[in-house]
């Protein structure tokens, strides 16, 4: 599972249009993980790759599964947890933050038996509208079709799904990209979240057969986990992220 997960998709910086102004400096800051007491003996942990990714880990809101199969990530504007499976790990080098009120992260994985990569995309922002959001990931995904839409009790969903293809140069066959688009609007506040979830063959010289249904299934089910609140914190209510 240490292999490196690569999307062929069209995607490759989620809605570039809210990241004006975005530099280095504002990638990583505000840690509040000390990286001495968070390094344990490897054999004190899970061997789920989300675990024992140290970047990664730094998001976990504990090393214990918060169900069978997942880890809950907190992210670092401390405004929303989502949970991520526990084979993926995130990308060090997408993650970017603005304050607060901004912030995008990738995380992947690859089933090795079935030939499949797997990235889930996401971008947090405070303060746009409902419908700027949700105009950006449209413009921006070239989506056509309607959305779904639902609610419950705290959330409104926005969900789509389309097929592209890359590839296809120098005579080569195209490869079909499998995109699920969520759209989650906390009804609460201003926050919202935009998550672009894609598979697509690992190995394009080789086929795969993706359970497309199952597949939309574990997509809905990550967006149904995605809590927005202004009150989650750590250490009984210090606000310092828990270390382990």
């Amino acid at each position: 599972m240490k292999k490196k997960y690569a999307l062929c998709s069209i995607v490759t910086t989620l809605l570039l249009g809210a990241c004006t102004g975005m530099n280095k400096a504002d990638k990583n800051i505000n840690r509040t993980i000390d990286k001495e007491v968070a390094i344990q003996a490897d054999g004190e942990r899970s061997a789920h790759p989300a675990v024992q990714d140290y970047y990664t880990r730094t998001f976990l809101v504990s090393d214990r599964e918060a169900e069978k199969g997942f880890y809950e990530m907190r992210t670092w504007t401390d405004a929303y947890s989502i949970l991520i499976p526990a084979e993926a790990t995130l990308d060090e080098t997408y993650y970017m933050k603005r304050g607060q009120s901004w912030e995008q992260f990738l995380f992947s994985w690859i089933d090795e038996e079935t030939n499949i990569s797997y990235g889930v995309q996401g971008q947090f922002e405070d303060g746009s509208s409902e419908e700027s959001g949700l105009r950006r990931l449209t413009r921006y995904m070239n989506f056509k079709d309607e959305y779904e839409k639902s609610e419950d009790d705290h959330h409104i969903y926005y969900y789509g799904k389309l097929i592209t293809e890359v590839g296809g140069k120098d005579g080569k066959e195209k490869v079909p990209v499998y995109s699920y688009l969520g759209f989650i609007k906390d009804k609460g506040s201003s926050k919202t979240l935009s998550l672009i979830y894609e598979h697509n063959c690992s190995d394009w010289t080789n086929t795969c057969e993706a359970d497309t249904k199952e597949i939309e299934e574990h997509f809905w089910h990550l967006v149904k986990t995605v809590k927005f609140d202004d009150w989650f914190c750590y250490g009984k209510g210090n606000g310092v992220r828990k270390k382990f």
